[in-house]
């Protein structure tokens, strides 16, 4: 694995250059390298589910950016106007077409999406299975041991048993 590829940004760059076999990261990634001219990957990827256990759904992430207008907004009217204009499908599909993530069902399904990203629809199978965060205090330190967790299990010969114990260890002293 080159070696810039272990932030979620260079690995997605990486990916994009053919230089990663695999990624596990935003579905964005992946569809970015079917827009962008210098991806050497086009047409080569796919995108599926997380394997689960027998028995059990699988899992996604679901973590959205958020179009907001302040309270204290003295153009809440021109702010309202602005967000129906991007948040609409026209707009949607063309935020897709560059490279963005359309997050409306339709786009997931439009047609011609789907003839240049030919797994876009799966992004409402990805939802279905989709969790959010954990809304916690220390969610950013619980977050920092697992990406060790990811980190050793790429530049380690520990098991991944080992590694999870580890891993669940540290949590569960700062998650008490």
């Amino acid at each position: 694995m080159p070696p810039l590829a272990v932030t979620d940004k260079s690995a997605g760059i990486a990916f994009s250059q053919g230089e990663a076999a695999m990624m596990i990261n935003w579905f964005g990634f992946a569809a970015m390298c079917e827009v962008d001219e210098n991806s050497k990957v086009k047409g080569k990827i796919d995108v599926g589910l997380l394997p689960s256990a027998e028995g059990k759904n699988s899992a996604s992430l679901n973590v959205y950016w958020l179009y907001t207008i302040a309270k204290g907004s003295k153009n809440k009217e021109i702010a309202y106007d602005f967000l129906r204009f991007a948040l609409a499908e026209e707009q949607d599909k063309q935020l897709t077409l560059e490279g963005g993530i359309g997050c409306r069902i339709s786009t997931w399904n439009d047609e011609e999406i789907n003839q240049i990203i030919p797994y876009y629809h799966k992004l409402e199978q990805l939802h279905e299975v989709a969790n959010m965060l954990p809304q916690k205090e220390n969610w950013a330190a619980i977050a920092a041991i697992i990406d060790e967790m990811v980190l050793n299990a790429i530049n380690t010969d520990a098991s991944a048993e080992q590694l999870i114990e580890k891993a669940q260890s540290q949590i569960n002293e700062i998650d008490k």
